[in-house]
């Protein structure tokens, strides 16, 4: 015979008393027990917990305390460090972003943050140092496309004008010459009104690829505006301009064997030297080579009316 199914006794459920007069909740028993640690363990806790690298350095630059968050940013342990001369300036209070490792297109950056502080009648100075390379590396990024053309993958006017300035410079000091280019799309107008304009753009990318396999790597290539490009030919003395000049026809002219007649494109340049001895801004070989493009395209319209 079965036994029936007993069920079980329904487990009591105690009501939960109400904190009285006398009672202390847990959290606050918490609370003021670490209210009572001593001073010393408070700060470690505190500091320790911090995910900030944190740092004490004396008047004299020497590391005198690092928190684990410094060790693992550093990647060097306060055993190696303590007593060692801190390797950035600590005695600007402003905020400032130095590279604390860097191999190759690997780096990590650190924004540091120095306060002077006092202990024992002895000055010294609080670094607080946070791992910033991702906002770097989204800054550069961004950056990097603002100066690039996105049609041609060249630089823009902006980059361009950046990239020359900072090469004008070098060549003055290190007395290199240079010589600039300027490079002027023929007929881009006809182009867009006979064909379209997603004809004149694939125009300008195929103007963009034949500089690219004339100029070297170090040299500056831009798409400047519209139907207009500028290169900044690195170490190119002016005795060199007519073996340039040569080099870019011979590669237009293998590129244009590969087009039907009513598809190759043609140019007009203009040339400007930079002369370490004499040097001229970006702005005055711009003015200058842009003229003697000019010139020649003048020229070329002029030949084909007599022809």
């Amino acid at each position: 015979m079965k036994t029936p199914l007993q069920r079980p006794n329904p487990k009591k459920i105690k009501p939960r008393k109400k904190p009285g007069r006398g009672s202390v909740p847990a959290k606050a028993r918490r609370l003021a027990s670490l209210a009572e640690a001593p001073p010393g363990e408070l700060f470690s806790i505190l500091v320790g917990c911090c995910p900030d690298a944190l740092m004490a350095v004396d008047q004299r630059g020497f590391v005198r305390y690092m928190n684990p968050a410094a060790e693992r940013l550093l990647q060097r342990s306060a055993a190696d460090l303590i007593g060692q001369p801190f390797s950035f300036p600590v005695d600007s209070l402003r905020s400032q972003e130095v590279t604390i490792s860097s191999s190759g297109s690997d780096f990590k950056v650190a924004e540091i943050l120095t306060e002077e502080a006092a202990w024992g009648g002895e000055k010294f100075y609080v670094v607080s140092l946070r791992d910033v390379t991702g906002s770097v590396r989204m800054r550069e990024q961004l950056r990097a496309l603002s100066d690039v053309d996105p049609l041609t993958g060249l630089l823009n006017r902006r980059g361009f004008f950046d990239a020359a300035q900072r090469q004008l410079s070098l060549a003055q000091r290190t007395k290199r010459d240079m010589t600039f280019l300027f490079v002027d799309l023929d007929g881009l107008k006809s182009i867009n009104d006979t064909h379209g304009h997603i004809e004149g753009d694939q125009c300008l990318i195929e103007v963009a690829n034949v500089l690219r396999k004339t100029f070297r790597q170090p040299d500056i290539l831009s798409r400047y505006g519209g139907d207009e490009f500028a290169v900044l030919a690195i170490e190119a003395k002016q005795r060199s301009s007519q073996k340039i000049i040569e080099r870019l026809d011979k590669n237009l002219q293998a590129h244009n064997a590969r087009k039907r007649p009513d598809r190759r494109i043609s140019f007009s340049l203009g040339l400007a030297h930079f002369n370490p001895a004499s040097p001229a801004s970006v702005e005055q070989l711009i003015e200058n080579a842009d003229e003697r493009m000019y010139q020649n395209k003048y020229a070329k319209k002029r030949a084909r009316s007599r022809a």
